[in-house]
């Protein structure tokens, strides 16, 4: 048996790998993803995380990072030019939320 031989040193790796696993990393709380697009507005989550739990600073830079996906996709449709909507939090378990921005797609 593995954990017979020694049990601390495998209990620690693994409570330090289940540690980790749950980490996000600054750029990836703040990379946008697009949820939604159909050429009249496009949705895009802000990051992995709750804003809540972000800093002031790095809030705004996911806004910015949102705003500047959305230009991007609307300018692939007939619609040009992207226009902040609405914004709302989307739990995705019982003690996570995801914040999604909706911006429509205007001419």
């Amino acid at each position: 048996m593995i954990l017979g031989k020694k049990p601390a040193f495998y209990i620690a790796a693994l409570a330090v790998s289940a540690g980790l696993a749950g980490c996000g990393t600054p750029e990836s709380m703040t990379e946008p993803i697009v949820s939604s697009f159909n050429e009249a507005s496009v949705e895009i989550q802000v990051g992995e995380g709750d804003m809540g739990f972000m800093s002031e600073e790095m809030r705004a830079q996911a806004v910015q990072k949102a705003d500047a996906k959305a230009v991007e996709i609307c300018a692939r449709g007939p619609n040009r030019r992207a226009e902040f909507a609405s914004q709302r939090r989307v739990p995705i378990s019982q003690y996570l939320a995801v914040t999604r921005r909706l911006y429509l797609c205007l001419k």
